[in-house]
């Protein structure tokens, strides 16, 4: 009776060792699933592009860039002459856009640590609410909804010091 009872206290511990183990492999299983999830959603998408669309994203930042060097002098231009340059940016930009190239300024948005940037530097200020982006110095490009471009930023953030008394 004794071998018996020895017998089934082996075959129970044997099904014990065998659900632990079932058990401990479906965990790592979800572990792993579980950080493929986040890596997905964290880990920047960068897509394998062609030269001409490495072309075409080199061509949005300068568009970009002569778009905001317009700005600066465009009230110094004639009206009809804004106007023209003006069409001419909109219709390169809306040729990126038929190609699946997106434009991104992130100047004046909101600034949260989640975003895919590049941040260059922060500067503080007592006269803000929240976290902004203060400039883009270069925009965020995105190709076929993936980033493949980080925009370069400067933010402005709450300073939690006192101003000093004047």
């Amino acid at each position: 009776m004794d071998k018996e009872k020895e017998f089934s206290t082996s075959e129970n511990d044997g099904d014990l060792n065998n659900k632990i183990i079932k058990e401990l492999s479906e965990i790592r299983l979800q572990i792993s699933e579980t950080r493929k999830d986040i890596q997905s959603v964290i880990a920047p998408k960068f897509l394998n592009v062609s030269i001409q669309t490495k072309d075409l994203i080199e061509i949005a930042i300068e568009i970009w860039r002569m778009e905001q060097r317009l700005i600066k002098i465009m009230s110094t231009l004639p009206e009809n002459q804004q106007e023209l340059i003006n069409n001419s940016i909109q219709k390169l930009v809306r040729y990126l856009n038929k190609n699946d190239i997106e434009i991104v300024d992130h100047t004046n948005q909101k600034f949260n640590d989640g975003r895919n940037l590049d941040v260059l530097a922060v500067e503080k200020s007592h006269d803000i609410s929240e976290s902004i982006i203060k400039e883009t110095k270069e925009p965020t490009i995105i190709y076929k909804n993936q980033v493949v471009h980080k925009g370069k930023v400067i933010i402005l953030e709450k300073s939690e010091e006192e101003p000093p008394h004047e």
